[in-house]
């Protein structure tokens, strides 16, 4: 499967007013939720030539996909950057990443991610030469407030904001990655409940960014605990078509989280190694 560029795609998208752009504050509503927006250091890039070397790489989910490993990473590779989701702008990634919360720690706490670990992988494994990460993760989410467009924090109407941020930037979209699953597992939600709202969920994604393959990542570990039913849900809105099975992170024991639910840097190395295979995999299909 190749790129999908946006155009008459996120053209859908065809708001004019900056209220289209707006993104509840997350942390009015979840403790710790607030992202990382500070600038100091951060180099923007330009958009520079798009093509199929590039990818575009969408990742939503919860606090495993947030800043959240105890400490930095730093890719050899340079070709990385990121799209910040509330200002548009493309930058040079590095953890912690733009537009993110910072789980475990207060938001000026610098922490890092599996993602930069897949983007520096991803290229030095000659899949692609550059990679543009777009994160929109907030930890501590259950499922269903990713699916409610109605009530705080209003995580739903985020896809729009970022099919937007990738239309006005002119950048395709290559992979929308989900990983979630942890704050549902404590919840002790249904498996009936869990597919309703990733179902919703995956419908305004193609309706947003259509053409983009999904990858549903494996993810219910919380303290040890899984939980079938999550990861039933997760299972069954796999289709091997738009939808694809993601990385296996159930798979990443304790030995690879440093609380026994949150990835330490083995864990987020682990992480990447699986998220790459997967990624590849149903970009092949």
């Amino acid at each position: 499967m190749g790129m999908t560029f946006g155009g008459a795609g996120l053209a859908l998208n065809s708001f004019l007013s900056p209220d289209a752009f707006y993104i509840y504050p997350a942390g009015d509503v979840i403790v710790g939720a607030e992202p990382v927006l500070d600038l100091t250091g951060r180099i923007e890039v330009a958009r520079g030539d798009i093509g199929p070397r590039t990818a575009v790489i969408v990742v939503i989910g919860q606090s495993l996909s947030v800043n959240e490993v105890p400490t930095v990473y730093v890719p050899t590779n340079t070709n990385i950057d990121q799209l910040n989701i509330f200002d548009g702008k493309l930058y040079r990634a590095k953890d912690p990443l733009l537009g993110i919360n910072v789980s475990g720690g207060a938001v000026t706490d610098l922490r890092g991610t599996w993602m930069l670990r897949m983007a520096d992988k991803l290229i030095a494994d000659g899949h692609f030469d550059r990679v543009i990460l777009v994160p929109m993760a907030v930890g501590n989410t259950r499922a269903d407030q990713w699916a409610n467009a109605a009530s705080a924090p209003f995580l739903f109407n985020k896809i729009n904001v970022v099919a937007l941020r990738l239309r006005d930037a002119g950048l395709p979209c290559t992979a929308i990655m989900w990983g979630q699953g942890e704050s549902d597992t404590s919840a002790g939600t249904s498996q009936a409940s869990y597919t309703a709202s990733l179902s919703k969920i995956i419908a305004e994604f193609n309706h947003a960014i259509p053409a983009c393959p999904i990858l549903v990542a494996q993810e219910s570990y919380y303290y040890g605990a899984t939980s079938a039913a999550i990861l039933a849900a997760q299972a069954s809105v796999v289709n091997g078509t738009t939808v694809f099975a993601g990385e296996n992170v159930d798979s990443i024991g304790s030995g690879g989280r440093y609380d026994n639910t949150h990835l330490n840097e083995t864990g987020a190395d682990q992480r990447a190694t699986l998220a790459v295979a997967a990624l590849m995999a149903a970009l092949a299909s």
